[in-house]
């Protein structure tokens, strides 16, 4: 039997945070699964390594973002689309694929381009299964996954309360971001969640509104992005006047910032493994 894991990131347009955070997220999943490296030109010739639940998986990767999947073609670097990796898989005869996003939420880009392509393909293979993303609840407490060492409570200095800024959803409101926030506020931790796309909330401005009215005067500034590219280091760590570092130092707040992406962190890519554990059965 063949079986596929297929990694689908929105992608990131900097090579160097791709390794960093994308590929640092494959080795993991690779590792984990007992997968070996694979083009989607592959036929699966490879060892069949031992895996608890019934066999290897050859792992995968498939970016959504058109516009980054162009940037990184012009710069010599091949991200394919899940469509054409699913398409190149049924056509290699793989029997059992897993779609694993690494979108954190199940925002517009995973309801718009990851559910469509699960449904265009579910008859053309043996089994299809796509992920829920990490962070998909339904209620607060469903967050219980979330340890203080997964977001990196440890990092604070003394006085210190964490802001985290997430993407968002343009179109839709995501509830998502409220609901983590509900759920760090009854575990009593010094945490704020915001996303960057002004037409949903809490964006900026509602974080800024709930600094004051809890007197915060120092914050340690992080991405909720599992890639630290354009957003950390210009909506979220620029010199522009709009930026997050600058509007909450213009509030009078004293901000150090970090730009790391999530999946710089083991702890936090650790979800996605278990995750996958969650929906992996035997195959025999």
């Amino acid at each position: 039997m063949k079986r596929a894991i297929v990694v689908t990131s929105f992608g990131v347009g900097d090579i160097r945070v791709k390794e960093r955070c994308i590929d640092t997220l494959l080795e993991d999943v690779r590792r984990s699964f007992g997968g070996r490296a694979a083009d989607a030109d592959t036929r699966g010739q490879g060892e069949e390594l031992s895996f608890p639940d019934g066999g290897a998986f050859d792992v995968f990767e498939a970016w959504t973002s058109v516009f980054l999947r162009k940037k990184m073609a012009r710069e010599g670097h091949d991200c394919p689309s899940l469509v054409d990796v699913l398409e190149k898989l049924a056509a290699a005869g793989y029997d059992d694929v897993v779609i694993m996003p690494t979108h954190l939420t199940a925002g517009e880009e995973f309801q718009n381009k990851l559910v469509p392509a699960a449904g265009e393909f579910a008859g053309r293979f043996g089994s299809l299964s796509l992920m829920e993303p990490v962070l998909s609840v339904k209620a607060a407490g469903d967050f219980c996954f979330l340890t203080a060492d997964v977001l990196g409570l440890s990092q604070l200095m003394p006085g210190e309360d964490m802001v985290f800024m997430g993407h968002g959803s343009p179109h839709q409101h995501n509830e998502a971001y409220e609901l983590l926030q509900q759920y760090v506020d009854g575990q009593g931790w010094p945490v704020h969640i915001g996303v960057v796309e002004q037409d949903d909330y809490p964006n900026q401005q509602d974080v800024l509104k709930r600094l004051a009215e809890r007197g915060v005067r120092k914050v340690y500034l992080r991405p909720l992005l599992l890639a630290g590219g354009n957003h950390a280091t210009k909506d979220l760590a620029g010199e522009h006047p709009a930026s997050w570092r600058s509007v909450l130092q213009g509030a009078g707040l004293a901000v150090r910032c970090s730009t790391r992406g999530l999946g710089e962190y083991e702890a936090f890519r650790e979800l996605y493994v278990q995750k996958l554990k969650d929906i992996v059965r035997p195959k025999r």
